[in-house]
């Protein structure tokens, strides 16, 4: 844990115990606590906010790539495929009717 011994440790809690006090020392491990959550929750909205940007960017890097002049036109394959798919399905509707009536 933090390249703390269980000898460091100690001697830590014993120097909190005289300089802090028996009595006050859980307020200060509860307070002590109450701010370690309060760094966790700051750096993890920070990692989910740098992770949202990362995201962003590299969508946009791939949409410069798919609209770059000589490389594959997403938007055309787009519609290519769909209009395929369309044409499958009237292709395949006659022979269901065709079916279905035998």
């Amino acid at each position: 844990m933090f390249g703390i011994d269980l000898s460091e440790m100690l001697l830590i809690v014993a120097v909190a115990v005289v300089v802090i006090g028996p009595k006050d020392l859980p307020k200060a491990l509860y307070a002590a606590g109450k701010i370690t959550r309060k760094i966790k929750m700051f750096t993890s909205d920070i990692q989910k906010s740098l992770d949202k940007i990362i995201h962003e960017e590299e969508l946009s890097e791939i949409t410069r790539n798919a609209n770059l002049p000589g490389g594959p036109n997403l938007q055309f394959e787009v519609e290519r495929q769909l209009a395929e798919e369309e044409a499958r399905k009237i292709a395949i509707a006659p022979n269901e009717k065709h079916d279905a009536t035998d």
